[in-house]
């Protein structure tokens, strides 16, 4: 066989095996010999597929017709719906509308009540430190608990906390200008808590059994006061507590107890003496030395000053009782032509009265001017332990200087205290002795001008 018909056998055995995989394999046990088998064989095969394509194509287009037929009545259906659906639409279309709008207020609603959170809780806060300072948290202690717990966290609020925050404002408000009398714990100077009855005026002040109470926001407790105000007030809060009703007296510290608890620092009379330490001490015994003197001069002066007016309205009869007394007694038997010895006799009576009359005037002077010196050498001393103190301690605590200040500070008002009181004194006790010896100058002149009349008579 030729080149060529052994090509074209091979071809066609390709394409007869290809035939029989795209169609139908050959029968079995049947052998393609020849090539007239293979073109018998390819030609069914082909036939075979060309049958069944127009089979497949018959049932694509049947599906095709019945998948037109199912895309009529859905659009049908989707015309209807449409139809149907178009009134909710609109509506659906206002729904989003007014879902839009809600949102926008529940946002603003949302950011306000964060705002009314924080402010609540703000508030809160500061109300529980203005309740702390409050002394009616002393009649009803539970509520700073509630305060607290009202003030902490950051949750939104509730409408009960909301009330309970307004009940106790509104409890603070109306106690505020109320008398009351409650059983509380009230600390005494040892230190210990004894129950007793407190008069609360207002948020002001509080006492027990008529003594005044200091009010302690840190611990919350009332204090009894270490040292209390005079007698006279701790009796008009007796006897205010016993009153029943109607107006009466009473003293209450405006500043809500800071007043009050001041007198614990505020140094006694007693105090201030011994901050003046030994000069004070001087100062003080020569005041009183000074004074007591003063106050018997002016006694005695006075005395005299009766005595001589008594004289006066009867000078016919001297007594020796009395300053123009004695000067009168002193010329009786002294002839009256002797005029000389007259004026003498009269002078020397005067000048030894003077002496009774001037005593004591110079040392009450020298008492009042002593004092002020004796202040000015306290207040140098005090200096000088302040700066002592300075230049061993140095600035840093105040305290330690405070004595050396208050030595000179009080040296000087004693010795101001002193002084002016005395000089008031000597002016006094020497204006009266001057008018006695003035008195007892005229009544010598009338003397001696008595005479010159009955001379000349004579």
């Amino acid at each position: 066989m030729s080149r060529g018909l052994r090509v074209s056998a091979v071809l066609l055995l390709t394409l007869w095996r290809g035939a029989l995989c795209y169609g139908q394999e050959a029968p079995a046990g049947e052998q393609i010999t020849n090539l007239d088998q293979l073109l018998d064989s390819v030609r069914q095969a082909q036939q075979q597929q060309q049958a069944l394509n127009a089979q497949r194509e018959k049932a694509f287009l049947q599906d095709n017709a019945r998948q037109k037929e199912l895309m009529a009545q859905a659009r049908r259906d989707l015309e209807r719906r449409l139809k149907q659906n178009q009134p909710l639409l609109a509506v659906t279309q206002n729904n989003k509308a007014e879902i839009a709008a809600l949102e926008k207020e529940l946002k603003s609603l949302v950011q306000e009540m964060g705002d009314l959170a924080s402010t609540f809780h703000d508030f809160a806060g500061d109300f529980t430190a203005v309740m702390q300072e409050s002394m009616i948290t002393a009649q009803f202690p539970q509520r700073a608990e509630q305060l607290r717990q009202l003030a902490a966290g950051n949750a939104q609020p509730t409408i009960a906390q909301i009330e309970q925050l307004w009940l106790l404002l509104q409890q603070e408000m109306t106690e505020a200008g109320k008398v009351a009398k409650f059983q509380a714990p009230v600390v005494v100077a040892d230190g210990t808590a004894q129950q007793r009855e407190v008069l609360r005026i207002g948020t002001f002040s509080a006492y027990a059994q008529g003594e005044f109470l200091r009010y302690v926001p840190e611990t919350g407790e009332l204090l009894l006061l270490s040292r209390q105000p005079g007698s006279r007030f701790q009796e008009e809060a007796r006897e205010f507590a016993l009153q029943p009703e109607g107006v009466a007296r009473i003293v209450v510290d405006p500043s809500r107890g800071n007043l009050l608890g001041m007198l614990a620092y505020t140094p006694s009379l007693r105090e201030r003496i011994e901050q003046g330490g030994s000069i004070g001490l001087i100062i003080l015994f020569l005041g009183a030395f000074g004074l007591l003197l003063t106050l018997w001069r002016t006694l005695y002066l006075g005395v005299v000053y009766l005595r001589i007016q008594a004289q006066m309205r009867s000078v016919g009869k001297p007594g020796k009782s009395n300053p123009l007394g004695r000067v009168l007694c002193a010329v009786e038997n002294v002839a009256l032509e002797d005029e000389e010895l007259l004026q003498l006799k009269l002078d020397e009576a005067v000048l030894a009265e003077i002496p009774a009359l001037e005593r004591g005037n110079g040392l009450i002077k020298l008492l009042a001017a002593i004092s002020p010196l004796l202040g000015l050498l306290g207040t140098v001393t005090g200096m000088i332990l302040t700066f002592q103190a300075i230049s061993l301690f140095g600035t840093g605590d105040p305290k330690l200087m405070a004595g050396g200040i208050s030595q000179a500070l009080v040296t000087t008002v004693l010795g101001l205290v002193v002084a002016i009181p005395l000089l008031f004194g000597h002016s006094l006790i020497n204006a009266m002795s001057r008018a006695m010896i003035q008195r007892l100058d005229e009544q010598c002149a009338g003397v001696l001008a008595r005479n010159a009349e009955l001379q000349a008579g004579g």
